[in-house]
């Protein structure tokens, strides 16, 4: 099984925890992390990497760039409301956030920020305060997924009781499965290759998430909805929907890349 496949799966926690378990135990001990270069891009947020060696940015499993900010839950940035993409723009729908920048959390995780749209603040390892726009949406989503694989004992169930709307003792105990079997999980949540929200209401959005395949990229659908003054995964009524394999594609036009951005 290729380190792709692995990524693949931890895109969506269904396909964690339906697989992931499995995986670890027959994948390829000579796997190695796919040829691909550190975007050499700077971030243009305030944090500044000292000349600390645990500050210097690292990477990914696929190598793409996370800040080290000292914290494995995170570190929410100053946030300028003014910077946040026009809704009159074309492409709006899957255009970044401003200052977008992915951390590295808890087991080399990667957590996304933004100086735009959110979070305005991470307590006790939960992040919150996603702006009510397509790019909070996709922030909030990405984020629940990577907290909710990667935190310690005892954060990754607040996450789902705060962030996770609709969620049950069968929901948790399928994680919980999860975890247990695939303790390094954390390591194949990833930069996603492209991002999409549709449709998008102020109330209800619809966040598409690509990452790399065998054979092009696949993609999972996240429903999220804006409640409480915040957004939140929409789990299903039936949570066997979120065990669907993703929806292969060949090519990521229509998404938008969310790669580290000034």
């Amino acid at each position: 099984m290729t380190i792709r496949r692995l990524i693949v799966l931890a895109v969506s926690v269904v396909l964690v925890v339906a697989a992931l378990a499995v995986l670890a135990a027959t994948r390829h001990p000579d796997a190695r992390t796919p040829d691909r270069s550190t975007p050499e891009t700077t971030t243009g947020t305030p944090i500044v990497p000292s000349l600390d060696p645990g500050r210097v940015p690292t990477a990914d499993l696929l190598g793409n760039r996370l800040e080290v900010v000292g914290d494995d839950a995170g570190q929410a940035l100053p946030q300028d409301p003014s910077l946040r993409p026009s809704p009159s723009l074309p492409d709006y729908l899957w255009m970044p956030p401003a200052r977008l920048q992915w951390q590295r959390g808890w087991g080399g995780a990667a957590l996304p920020v933004s100086g735009s749209d959110g979070p305005t603040r991470i307590d006790a390892g939960v992040a919150s305060g996603f702006a009510d726009t397509p790019q909070g949406a996709a922030l909030a989503a990405c984020d629940a997924i990577a907290r909710v694989l990667a935190a310690p004992e005892g954060v990754w169930q607040t996450v789902i009781r705060q962030r996770y709307l609709g969620a049950g003792p069968a929901f948790e105990d399928r994680i919980a499965r999860s975890r247990r079997n695939t303790p390094d999980a954390a390591r194949y949540v990833t930069v996603p290759d492209g991002i999409r929200i549709m449709p998008y209401r102020p109330d209800f959005a619809v966040v598409e998430i690509a990452v790399p395949a065998d054979q092009g990229w696949v993609y999972s659908t996240w429903p999220m909805a804006y409640t409480d003054g915040d957004w939140h995964v929409r789990v299903p009524d039936d949570i066997d929907t979120l065990w669907e394999p993703g929806v292969p594609m060949t090519s990521l036009t229509g998404f938008g890349s969310w790669k580290d951005t000034p």
